[in-house]
Formats: C-alpha cells, sequence, structure tokens
C-alpha cells in the first residue's frame, strides 16, 4: 500500500485509490497508469506520449513527478510532441523523421533550431519561432534565440530599448463583427450527476446557448465536465436535471438517427468508435442508418477520406493504422453524415504538429466554407487561440468564463482558476504590456505585426 500511496501521490491523484478506472476522464487514466508503473520501481521507465491527453495541470504535475523520478536516479526515455513541455526537464533531444535521425544534442542547443524542427514537422516553442522571424528581418545575428517566455520578454525588452526594433504603436485587432445568428444548441438548467456511489457532479446547472455557424472552443481541467457536457449535446447521456434544446426542440423528443443528422460527436478515444474491418465500412455505418442512397454514399465515403487525408486507407483495416490515423477516421465517419453541429472532443490527441493543424483547419473550413457550427474541445490552447472565436473555460462542472476568444485570453486570474494559461505569444505580449500597444495577440505572425 505504501508504494500505491506514493505513486499516486506523485502523479496528483492522491485519494483515488479507491475509484472505478472506468468512471474516469482520458487524462485521469493517463495517470492512473504512470502510477501503476512506478510502483514497480523501474530502474528505467519508457514513456510514449504521456502527457497526450492531460490537460494543462495534469502536463506539468507529470513532468513535476518525472524530475522527481528523475533526481532519485531513474533514466527517463520519452516520445513527446510538446517541445515547450521538456524543457528544464530532458537533458539531451532527438528529432526524428520518417525513421531517420535529423538532430541529437543537448535541449538548449536543438530546440532553438526552428527551421530544422519545422522541416521535420515538430512544433517549435512560439517565442522561437518568433525570434526566428525577427532575426531573419532585422539581422540580429548577435541575438541568441530563447526558448522560454522569461528568457523572450528579457530579450525583446532589451531590443525595444535600444530601438533594435520597431514597435507598431497603432496596431489594433478588431474581430469580424457578424450578424447575430439563431441559437442552434441550448442547455438549460443542465446538470448530470454519475450515479455512485460516490455520486459524482459533472454537471452544475449550466446555461449555454451556441449560434450557427459559431466556432467555439471549450477548455478546462481533466474532469471539468467538458466531455459530460458535449455527450449530453448528442444524447449520448441524459440530464439528471434541465434539458438541451436543439433549435428549441428538446432532443429528448427526438431519436437517434434523427438526432444523428443533425449533431455529430468525434470521442475522445477513436478506438470507441471503430468496429469494421475496413475504413470504408466505418464510414458507410453511419449513412445506412440516416438512409443515405447507395448511389450517394459512395460519393460521400471517397469525400470524407479525402478530407481528412486517408484517402489510401480505403480498404485498410482501421486497428492496423496509428492512434493519430484512427482519430482521422473517426471525424471523417461524422463529416461524411453532413451534420449541422460537428462536436470535436481533443481531435488532436496523438496528432503530430502537422496532424494537429490539419484537423483544425478542416473544422475550420466546415465552419466558414460549409457553414457549420464547429465546438471544439482541446487543451492545446495554441491551437485554440489560432482557430476559434468564442471560447468557454470550465471548472468543477461551471462555465467560469465565456467570451470572444481574444478577450478570454486576456482573464490570466480566471484562467488560473481553471489551471489553464494563456500561450506562449500571449504570455510575452502580457508581459511587456508597458511596451505594446495591446496585450491581445494570438498568434506569433500577430506579434510580428506589432513588433518587427
Amino acid at each position: 500500500m505504501k508504494r500505491i500511496d506514493e505513486a499516486l501521490e506523485i502523479v496528483g491523484k492522491k485519494g483515488f485509490e479507491d475509484r472505478n478506472p472506468m468512471e474516469l476522464s482520458g487524462g485521469q487514466k493517463q495517470r492512473i497508469a504512470l502510477a501503476a508503473t512506478l510502483t514497480m520501481k523501474p530502474e528505467l521507465l519508457i514513456l510514449d506520449e504521456p502527457t497526450s491527453q492531460l490537460d494543462p495541470i495534469g502536463t506539468n504535475e507529470v513532468m513535476a513527478a518525472l524530475k522527481e523520478i528523475k533526481e532519485k536516479g531513474t533514466t527517463i526515455l520519452m516520445t513527446t510532441h510538446k517541445t515547450d513541455k521538456i524543457i528544464g526537464l530532458a537533458d539531451k533531444v532527438l528529432i526524428l523523421n520518417e525513421g531517420r535521425t535529423v538532430a541529437y544534442g543537448k535541449t538548449e542547443e536543438i530546440i532553438p533550431k526552428v527551421e530544422l524542427l519545422k522541416e521535420a514537422g515538430v512544433k517549435a516553442p512560439q517565442v522561437s519561432e518568433y525570434f526566428y522571424n525577427l532575426k531573419e528581418k532585422r539581422n540580429l545575428n548577435d541575438i541568441k534565440i530563447p526558448i522560454t517566455v522569461e528568457e523572450a520578454t528579457s530579450l525583446l525588452r532589451k531590443l525595444i530599448n535600444e530601438k533594435k526594433v520597431e514597435v507598431n504603436k497603432n496596431i489594433e485587432f478588431k474581430e469580424e463583427t457578424k450578424k447575430e445568428k439563431e441559437v442552434i444548441l441550448e442547455a438549460k438548467n443542465l446538470t448530470y450527476i454519475y450515479p455512485g456511489p460516490p455520486e459524482v457532479v459533472a454537471l452544475r446547472n449550466i446555461n449555454l446557448k451556441i449560434y450557427e455557424g459559431e466556432f467555439v472552443g471549450i477548455v478546462g481541467q481533466n474532469g471539468s465536465g467538458k466531455t459530460t457536457l458535449v455527450k449530453n449535446f448528442v444524447g449520448l447521456l441524459k440530464p439528471t436535471k434541465g434539458k438541451v434544446l436543439f433549435k428549441g426542440e428538446d432532443i429528448k423528443n427526438m431519436r437517434v438517427s434523427e438526432l444523428s443528422k443533425k449533431i455529430g460527436l468525434v470521442l475522445q478515444n477513436p478506438d470507441h468508435q471503430l468496429f469494421t474491418i475496413s475504413c470504408r465500412d466505418e464510414i458507410a455505418f453511419g449513412l445506412k442508418n440516416i438512409g443515405v442512397p447507395k448511389e450517394e454514399m459512395e460519393e460521400r465515403i471517397r469525400e470524407a477520406l479525402r478530407l481528412v487525408g486517408l484517402e489510401k486507407e480505403y480498404d485498410t483495416f482501421p486497428f492496423r493504422m496509428s492512434f493519430g490515423d484512427r482519430r482521422k477516421l473517426t471525424v471523417a465517419t461524422i463529416i461524411a453524415m453532413r451534420p449541422e453541429v460537428v462536436i470535436l472532443d481533443e481531435p488532436t490527441t496523438a496528432q503530430d504538429y502537422l496532424g494537429r493543424y490539419k484537423l483544425a483547419d478542416l473544422s475550420r473550413k466546415l465552419q466558414e466554407e460549409l457553414g457549420k457550427t464547429v465546438i471544439m474541445i482541446s487543451h492545446d490552447i495554441e491551437l485554440i487561440a489560432k482557430y476559434v472565436k468564442r471560447l468557454i473555460v470550465m471548472k468543477d462542472g461551471e462555465i467560469i468564463l465565456d467570451k470572444p476568444v481574444r478577450e478570454a485570453l486576456q482573464e490570466v486570474d480566471i484562467l488560473k482558476e481553471a489551471f489553464l494559461e494563456p500561450p506562449q505569444i500571449t504570455r510575452l505580449a502580457l508581459n511587456l504590456k508597458n511596451e505594446l500597444p495591446t496585450t491581445g495577440v494570438l498568434t506569433v505572425d500577430e506579434m510580428l505585426k506589432i513588433v518587427s
């Protein structure tokens, strides 16, 4: 029992000894799995994407745990897409691309090599990407590209004071104003309680309106109620109290086949959605259930596979594909049914940098070109900042913030309540609020428009 207690404390899950793992969120399960491994006290710990499904606090807890384990003498080998999170933990970094070594060396020497990382499909820290572009534009050959927000703040302040860069004092980022649209999805006094023992109140009196054609992001720590909320939206869960309306009609009055034409949900774990012998059959299953004619079905299948980049996997058995490709397939199964609302629960889990943005670009296309309403749950705050227009923050089953994304990411204290923090580039702007005309910066490109 002592080893179990120690392991649960390291991963931040003390008190979970008697919880049923099947009732835990994806991120919570991941930490429990790490705790189970730690009880065996291995000399070499190999971790394959241990934080891929974790919220920021979960990621930080696991990284802190790994630092503690490392200091006790355990050798750690870890794969990850989160380059900014290994800073201060990893002694060395190995960059791979198509099975070949691209670079290997000390972390502080490899991570600033933005162009090299880019060619390998690896995401560099935002501040490194910003200074790489700034260095090229201003011929600042003598500066060392920073990899942390603290280093970047100090360096940019110095460059501004020495007038080696220019600050555009007149710039202001304005969101495109659109006419108010109709409410397409609404939660009224929505409460959901998972039966016990012990009972878990997952949603507490949620009141929320989603409008036609919106691109909405939902963030919050694991267990905050995000997935429970969207499962109520699609009828997979029935409200304990309150109701969910689609265009004013209570969804409890709709048949499952009818509702699936209107609202599509891509689950967090693709293996909970896939069950047939080919990619074609996976997509065809849903189309058959909603009555799509055979002559139209084939066209929809091929179009959906093409949109997610799996056109060559038509006859492939899904479980022979990588987790990331299985994730893309689940997206294809939903978009083929052409619902009015598309909900993606952590669509970028286990995706590399290029895969993440391909799915996000597809989501934007669904919203901007096809007029779909898109709701995306994600822990990737950089991706959220770049793509969504409205941000909803959840904590302990409640909505604690609901604003346009540019405004929401300025609410640092409220975000902190949900154990979240703005993207690196936004934090850099906030640190330099006395030097810059605005701190409402969402992307590296925006920062380059302000200081270059």
